[in-house]
């Protein structure tokens, strides 16, 4: 985005619309699902969307699963503090990136490929490490609804989440910092969003410990980290928000059908682990202060030398 986007009250004030209206609705709706033995995930929630329309969920669960789905806090976050810091044009800035379609065909490439290819990769050293004992997937969303899965997980995920975290936040955040330093705030910010549902959740449904659940978020936070270091040189090279959102659910899926279905808990920590290769590589290749612009050789050779 052109311009600053708010000043120093601009970054606080996302992160508590982001954490409040997220919290304010995961938290209760854990309350009252988990009793009732429903553990909501995006698999869970996607299902339970599917029996609405059979009128066979009582008036709370449908109330906790629509809450839960539509809630979009960190991209209404967004979404507010740009109309507070920049009205009206900065509402238009934000929705024109949301509709740039068009960017070059290397890039769309990069986001049809990237998700499948951490995907495979993360399975092959969980198998390895697992002393390749055979794997045993248990699909956790049909595979015949893929594509309806796919389009949940664009909207309710990657739409829901990305005016936010690259709409607003990343943008903001480069204002006055390098891409790498911009992408390790808000990683961790990121991250952090993820408590109730890494922590919380598995504390109510005792699939975790007080120890297991705090070593998972800080594993997760770690990866997300690596993750976001990839999506800030995606972003700052197409300064399209709609391929992020595309991305981020497109990610989700072949997640949830080539990892957390396998059952392999080893290639879901390689999951969160992989994408700093990528990362660590990018900000050698590339200029830190926007990842842009390829580094020199020579200058590349003497980053690595010290």
């Amino acid at each position: 985005m052109n311009g600053s986007i708010g000043g120093r009250w601009a970054w606080p004030l996302f992160l508590v619309l982001a954490y409040g209206i997220t919290w304010s609705v995961q938290i209760p709706a854990y309350l009252y699902l988990v009793p009732r033995g429903i553990a909501p995930t995006n698999e869970t929630n996607f299902l339970l969307l599917g029996e609405l329309s059979t009128g066979t969920l009582d008036p709370g669960t449908t109330l906790a699963v629509l809450l839960l789905c539509f809630s979009f806090g960190p991209s209404l976050a967004g979404i507010i503090v740009i109309a507070l810091a920049s009205g009206r044009a900065g509402l238009r800035d934000l929705f024109a990136r949301l509709a740039k379609v068009r960017i070059p065909g290397t890039w769309i490439v990069f986001v049809l490929v990237f998700p499948i290819a951490l995907c495979l990769a993360a399975v092959a050293i969980g198998y390895l490490l697992g002393g390749m004992t055979p794997l045993d997937y248990a699909f956790l969303v049909p595979v015949a609804l893929a594509i309806p899965f796919l389009l949940f997980l664009i909207v309710c995920t990657g739409l829901a989440e990305e005016l936010g975290w690259r709409g607003f936040a990343l943008p903001h955040l480069q204002q006055s910092r390098t891409a790498e330093r911009a992408s390790w705030i808000l990683g961790l910010a990121w991250g952090l969003w993820h408590l109730p549902s890494v922590v919380l959740l598995p504390l109510m449904t005792g699939a975790a410990g007080v120890p297991q659940a705090a070593l998972s978020l800080v594993g997760l936070t770690i990866g997300i980290i690596g993750y976001t270091i990839v999506l800030t040189w995606f972003y700052n090279n197409t300064t399209s928000l709609f391929w992020i959102v595309i991305l981020h659910g497109y990610a989700n899926a072949w997640q949830s059908y080539v990892v957390l279905s396998s059952g392999n808990f080893m290639a879901q920590v390689a999951y969160g682990v992989l994408p700093w290769v990528l990362a660590a590589w990018l900000l050698k290749r590339f200029d830190v202060q926007t990842l842009t612009h390829r580094v020199p050789k020579q200058a590349a050779r003497s980053r690595r030398a010290a």
